[in-house]
């Protein structure tokens, strides 16, 4: 999927690194009712999965088949293929109706029809570099999910073994080198209605989008992107003060913290309270400066665009940071590869592969090999 997180359109930033940490309790006072019309109606998680008559009488047909996992896959891929529109997250039968939808949209429907089928699948989050977009005055700031069909499923372990196929917008040559984390279906479903929230926003809907982001918390109140939505949504609704403690609660949750930084140093900066945003913007620099994911991801960008020696560099200020992360130096070991220094390319892909946690090690391994025999 393409889950959406908010920024105000005045200050942009990077995405935060990926750790986590304890969840905070949040104050009911964060939440402000009496300011929105809670009269609309919003959609249950069961409606996002429900099946239409035509999506009941394709599983009809692929249930008749000696492989339903492959027929299934074979529809989605051949016959029913889903255009790709990152314009509007559908439910599970509008996607089918439409054939067109974001990942999220692509994501529910394949599990309705998996789940009529008894086939076993799992949600994937990509760590993948986020994708910015610009919608009715908002940045965007999309993610990646995904979802791996199997024909076997260890319950106990979550852990799927036999054939496999993930089902995704991009193709895997695309996703290769992505830390890939197993999502719940609560936190899958905090994400669309956090997308749904945001799409109203731009839609100008203020009421749907706090109604459908309650809807968030209530569902897993652990999904911490959904309070800078939220801080978004009351600075764009004039509530200036309640936007700040919304902003200052997810400034000591350790996945969103510096997208909350950013749109508050908005907010203070738009008050002329400019001693509190220097001090607001010195912080988020240090952060940035002290964070190995900042020149992480600034070494990727260099790598997409033919920068290898800038990319090695990136790299390894990343590494002189944190050299116990596999990634670091596979991404350095690519970087050097792509700039000819294979020795050195070598090493680091040895080191990653030593540092990889078992899931990865396969995949480096397999990496090595082909590099040796290069």
């Amino acid at each position: 999927m393409r889950t959406l997180s908010v920024f105000l359109a005045l200050l942009l930033g990077l995405a935060g690194c990926a750790s986590s940490g304890p969840t905070q309790t949040a104050d009911p006072s964060l939440w402000q009712d009496h300011h929105f019309d809670d009269s609309g109606v919003v959609p249950s998680p069961e409606q996002a999965f429900a099946m239409s008559p035509p999506m009941e009488v394709l599983a009809r047909k692929l249930a008749k088949s000696s492989n339903p996992k492959k027929a299934l896959v074979d529809y989605l891929f051949d016959d029913g293929e889903v255009r790709y529109d990152n314009s509007r997250t559908r439910n599970a039968s509008e996607t089918f109706e439409t054939g067109s939808g974001n990942c999220m949209s692509l994501v529910l429907m394949t599990a309705s029809l998996a789940r009529s089928l008894n086939i076993p699948y799992q949600y994937q989050l990509v760590e993948a570099p986020p994708v910015w977009d610009r919608q009715g005055g908002l940045y965007l700031l999309n993610g990646h999910v995904n979802l791996r069909l199997s024909n076997v499923v260890n319950l106990d372990e979550v852990r799927f073994s036999g054939d496999t196929s993930t089902i995704d917008f991009l193709p895997g040559s695309q996703m290769r080198g992505y830390q890939i984390r197993r999502l719940s279906e609560s936190q899958l479903m905090a994400r669309y209605y956090n997308n749904l929230a945001a799409e109203a926003m731009v839609d100008g809907d203020r009421d749907r989008a706090y109604q459908l982001l309650k809807m968030a918390y209530q569902i897993e109140p652990g999904y911490d992107q959904m309070w800078n939505t939220l801080g978004v949504l009351y600075r764009r609704h004039g509530l200036e003060a309640e936007a700040e403690a919304v902003y200052r609660h997810a400034m000591q949750l350790p996945k969103v913290e510096l997208d909350a930084m950013h749109n508050l140093s908005v907010l203070l900066a738009s008050q002329n309270r400019l001693i509190e945003w220097q001090a607001i913007h010195k912080e988020l620099e240090l952060r940035r400066i002290r964070n190995p994911y900042y020149y992480y991801d600034m070494g990727e960008q260099a790598y997409r665009r033919g920068q290898y020696a800038s990319a090695v560099r990136y790299f390894e200020r990343a590494l002189d940071l944190a050299d116990y992360r596999h990634e670091f130096h596979f991404g350095l070991s690519r970087a050097y590869f792509s700039n000819g220094q294979f020795r050195l390319s070598e090493r680091h892909l040895s080191k990653a592969h030593e540092l990889a946690p078992q899931n990865e090690k396969q995949r480096y391994q397999l990496k090595l090999t082909a590099l040796r025999s290069h």
